[in-house]
């Protein structure tokens, strides 16, 4: 907290006469800063309560400074840049939540008019001496009289940087308050595209910047970041798609190669949106020297082979090039497919928030990414329940579980089948323990159980027959046999070490005991299973089992290296 807003707050505290003041008649009253319901930013930043208003508002100090207030209907905004401007604005510009309304570009003969018929309502109905007030308060501070006009474009700076950094929540359901002003904010993609324009004009007009985008290993890093530019380079790659120009070909050859080394030194595969957006814009342009580009991007990796398995290339084996065949019809067509709103349209409107919010949080735009998916949760309608499982990942990678066991607790609502339920509360179980709740996500886990196993059956009636016969489920049916049967066993184990590591044991031992007694279920037990199972039981300081797991896990590498294309029974 700024040490000039602790000065100021701390001489308004000790001077009774101008604390009662800044209550009465500027309604900044610090006997009222209890806010009334708790309540934290998004950003995890601190807050504190220092003053409230008679319609029920408080005034916060934020942490690394500025002023947010909300507003008793759940609304709230940043609305000075230190407590200084705040005293400044009440003093100033008092009403000055009747002038919300008015748009920013609001010219100052206009201002200055709402702001003198505002005061003389104050004169006229209990502050006949609000001038005098004014200049004891303002001068037994040492703060400086202001215009309306220069209140007014201040506040309204303040507000624009409500989000993403001042976002406030409900601290215990995890909702936001909406924004203070009515105004409307510029959307993901306009925050996002802005800077990733300024790299696609510096790349085509420097190519000695060209490097900046350019592969490069970083070791430890998950996919996709084990590229240090995969971020960036994305970026420029959706800046090009909306932006199209016949000159970029050289440049989107050299993002296609640096997207072809990155997916082939991805460590767990995979195809990646950017490749598949890079093959895209090199093909449109129908350049037989292409060719081998397009056949290099293909065979990057395995699952790139098989994704890009309709590029028109003359159907060339992996043996190597010389199969490959210039079919330009072919590839217009295959371009043309892509060329939509669906695929690679060149309207960012078109693209889903999905991609904006992946590309902000993997370009380190952490509460840009956090408050477009709280806003997104907030929002969620009947229609749009799917996308609830990558709005609770994308929290996830943001580490914030909280919010992502929020939106995955509301997925769970909105299963139909006992099937999906029970799988749904195995990750709202995950995400809940990764959360620091080891008690609620003991209780998912036991919900899961329940619901996957179903009530016990009702025995029939001493004179009660059946109406028909019921065929006992099939074996096939049985969720043991599908392969998140392994995910619901495995947090069992997880969260045996969560607890244990807290100092829960009674938790800890619970949870052993069921994972163990689960995994005996099973046929197939990889041996992931087995050294979750042997963690959990070492932390839990229970030497049989750690004995007994440590001896399985040996048995299963073994088989595994002696037979490593004998994976067992299929798992759905």
């Amino acid at each position: 907290m700024p040490r000039s807003d602790l000065r100021l707050l701390d001489r308004l505290r000790r001077s009774p006469r101008l604390a009662e003041l800044a209550a009465f008649p500027f309604d900044f009253d610090l006997c009222r800063a209890d806010h009334g319901e708790d309540v934290r930013l998004a950003s995890g930043a601190p807050l504190e309560g220092i003053a409230g208003d008679d319609t029920g508002g408080t005034y916060f100090l934020c942490g690394e400074g500025g002023v947010l207030y909300a507003d008793s209907e759940g609304r709230a905004g940043l609305i000075a840049e230190s407590l200084a401007d705040t005293v400044e604005l009440a003093t100033g510009l008092p009403g000055w939540r009747d002038h919300l309304h008015l748009p920013p570009e609001t010219g100052e003969e206009e201002l200055s008019a709402a702001a003198i018929e505002a005061e003389d309502s104050i004169r006229a109905s209990y502050a006949a001496s609000l001038d005098a007030c004014r200049d004891e308060l303002l001068t037994g501070l040492g703060l400086t009289p202001r215009p309306p006009a220069e209140l007014f474009a201040r506040m309204y700076r303040a507000l624009r940087r409500t989000e993403p950094d001042h976002v406030l929540l409900l601290a215990d359901e995890g909702s936001a308050y909406h924004l203070l002003d009515p105004h409307p904010r510029p959307p993901l993609r306009e925050a996002l595209l802005g800077a990733c324009r300024a790299d696609l004009a510096r790349l085509r007009t420097d190519r000695a910047a060209w490097p900046t985008v350019a592969f490069s290993p970083v070791s430890g890093r998950s996919d996709p970041e084990h590229d240090a530019n995969a971020a960036r380079r994305a970026g420029v790659l959706r800046a090009a798609q909306c932006d199209r120009r016949d000159t970029d070909l050289p440049l989107m050859r050299h993002l296609l190669e640096q997207e072809t080394l990155c997916r082939s030194e991805a460590p767990f595969g995979g195809m990646g949106e950017e490749l598949h957006l890079a093959v895209f814009l090199v093909a449109r342009r129908l350049c037989e020297e292409d060719l081998s580009r397009l056949y290099a991007a293909r065979c990057a990796n395995f699952d790139t082979w098989c994704a890009l398995s309709d590029l028109p290339l003359g159907r060339p084996g992996k043996s190597g090039e010389d199969d490959l065949r210039w079919e330009p019809e072919a590839l217009q067509a295959w371009v043309g497919a892509l060329d939509t709103p669906e695929w690679f349209g060149d309207d960012p409107n078109s693209e889903p928030a999905e991609t904006w919010v992946n590309l902000a949080r993997r370009q380190g735009r952490t509460e840009l990414a956090r408050t477009a998916l709280i806003r997104m949760l907030d929002d969620i309608g009947p229609a749009d329940i799917g996308e609830l499982p990558w709005i609770a990942d994308e929290f996830a990678e943001l580490g914030d579980f909280r919010q992502a066991s929020r939106a995955q607790r509301l997925y769970v609502s909105c299963q139909d089948t006992d099937l999906a339920r029970g799988f749904a509360h195995t990750r709202l179980s995950a995400l809940e323990r990764q959360a620091g709740d080891l008690d609620r996500a003991w209780t998912s886990l036991q919900r899961a159980l329940t619901t996957l196993d179903g009530p016990p059956s009702p025995k029939p009636g001493p004179c009660q027959p059946a109406l028909f016969d019921i065929e006992p489920p099939s074996a096939d049916d049985d969720w043991r046999d599908k392969g998140a049967a392994f995910d619901l066993i495995e947090e069992h184990f997880q969260l045996a070490r969560s607890a244990a590591d807290s100092g829960n044991a009674a938790l800890a031992h619970r949870s052993l005991i069921t994972g163990t007694a689960l995994l005996d279920t099973v046929q197939r037990r990889p041996p992931a299973l087995y050294a979750a199972a042997h963690a959990a039981a070492l932390a839990c300081g229970d030497g049989t089992l750690t004995a007994h797991y440590a001896d399985l896990l040996s048995q299963e590498e073994q088989r595994i290296a002696e037979s490593p294309y004998d994976s067992g029974d299929d798992i759905d």
